[in-house]
């Protein structure tokens, strides 16, 4: 499913904000939000698009600077990866085979990772902005946000350790982009629907 890859990396490091940046003059929360995801998309329409309107969902963003809208794409990142949780649930209830049981438990624990990294990643990112927190709990955001980025592949890894046989989670991204025409396509350019 398209939310298995939606914990992207560069989407999430880059919007998090780095301490340097902070003294910086605030552009608008517009021009922000452009900004930011013209660096996530590296020229890419539609990963920019994407990013607009992923962010855009949460109507905070119209007005949050910098570490808001870090907060925004941790909190999209933690219901992305809940939902994932859910599937896995969903695929170890219904699942005989004990390799691919194994598998799905090592997902079930890296996504339950995820949700908890990504929640911690959102309040450190915030509890600066409320007078708190700095650039230390900045680096630990990031560090627990490069740990979440790594699941979908260290998912990937258990399945093939388990027997080879690939993760049921990418069956159901590549049956998804094709039913949507986005074949090849291994990006969170997953609509809100898919995210939430």
């Amino acid at each position: 499913m398209a939310d298995h890859q939606t914990l992207s990396a560069v989407f999430f490091l880059l919007l998090v904000p780095h301490a340097a940046c902070m003294a910086m003059a605030k552009p608008s929360s517009s021009t922000l939000l452009q900004d930011k995801c013209e660096l996530y998309a590296a020229g890419d329409r539609p990963s920019y698009d994407y990013c607009i309107r992923t962010l855009r969902a949460d109507s905070a963003s119209a007005t949050d600077d910098e570490r808001g809208l870090a907060a925004i794409a941790a909190r999209i990142a933690r219901a992305t990866a809940v939902a994932t949780g859910a599937k896995i649930a969903r695929l170890q209830r219904g699942e005989t085979a004990p390799a691919r049981r194994d598998g799905l438990a090592a997902c079930a624990a890296e996504y339950a990772a995820a949700v908890r990294r990504l929640g911690r990643a959102a309040r450190d990112v915030v509890s600066r902005s409320r007078g708190g927190a700095g650039a230390r709990e900045m680096r630990e955001a990031q560090t627990l946000l490069a740990e979440v980025t790594g699941a979908p592949e260290r998912c990937d890894v258990a399945f093939e350790a388990a027997g080879g046989q690939g993760s049921p989670l990418d069956a159901a991204d590549r049956d998804r982009a094709r039913r949507r025409g986005r074949v090849g396509l291994r990006h969170p350019a997953a609509d809100e629907a898919d995210v939430m």
